[in-house]
């Protein structure tokens, strides 16, 4: 019973985890979807994530090692590949908050499949190392997740939220 008082069976990680299932749903079904509903869907997934991931509480690694990569090269490939086909000229997007922005002197371009598939490897990840109920991987998972999400998801979420919103009003308006 002392190992349901662990940070990883927190309030806040159980809806998280909850989201992080949706979501990677989601991302797996996208090659079944339709352009306007696959970015309708992640206008709203989006800050969901962010926000859940900013209310995520800390938690220390007491071992390192624990946790493994779910995501193969392949899965992640074949998803990104799926995305930005489905997403064809929308695609792409300029990032102002990139930190190579100031060493260049052209615009930097990001794509929104690779953002998305990034985010989900990082929550597949997590909820697939949740899933073993040991509290030290969940403690290693969550400290991982937390230091991904201040480095790099959670900007990747808020870039991806700018772009999606201007897609699905260019979307919205070829009909």
């Amino acid at each position: 019973m002392e190992d349901f008082q662990h940070v990883g069976y927190s309030k806040e990680v159980i809806e998280f985890v909850a989201v992080c299932k949706e979501f990677c749903d989601f991302v797996e079904t996208a090659p079944q979807m339709k352009r306007k509903d696959f970015v309708l869907r992640l206008q709203k997934f989006m800050p969901l994530i962010y926000l859940k991931g900013a209310l995520l509480p800390e938690s220390d690694a007491e071992e390192e090692g624990l946790t493994e990569d779910f995501v193969t090269e392949e899965q992640y490939n074949f998803l990104y590949g799926e995305v930005h086909r489905l997403l064809g000229e929308y695609d792409e997007y300029l990032e102002v908050f990139d930190d190579n922005m100031q060493y260049s002197e052209v615009p930097v371009v990001h794509s929104i499949a690779e953002k998305v598939c990034d985010i989900y490897q990082d929550l597949k990840n997590f909820i697939s190392s949740f899933r073993c109920g040991i509290p030290e991987v969940i403690g290693e998972a969550l400290w991982q997740l937390n230091n991904s999400f201040e480095l790099y998801w959670g900007r990747a979420c808020a870039g991806v939220l700018r772009a999606v919103h201007h897609v699905v009003f260019q979307v919205k308006d070829e009909e």
